[in-house]
């Protein structure tokens, strides 16, 4: 259970990376810098965006969905995991 919980996680991750950072930087170039300095804080959500995709790297995550769908590969044991 915890193994396939891990891998729809990986997925949903994977696919929601590009969309959410394009949506955020969309909603800037409408809102110009009024959207940023208003009570909305929209500038903490991108923020939050950015780090919790770099600090969780996609790329890896890929790989790993990749190589489990083609190879039946197991889960690595590493963190990012």
């Amino acid at each position: 259970m915890e193994n396939r919980a891990a891998i729809a996680a990986a997925r949903v991750k994977v696919a929601i990376e590009q969309p959410a950072l394009r949506s955020a930087s969309r909603i800037f170039d409408a809102g110009g810098a009024s959207s940023i300095r208003s009570a909305s804080h929209l500038d903490r959500h991108w923020r939050n965006l950015r780090t919790l995709f770099s600090h969780n790297p996609t790329v890896y995550k890929a790989r790993v969905l990749g190589d489990i769908a083609v190879n039946g590969a197991a889960l690595p044991d590493s963190g990012f995991f």
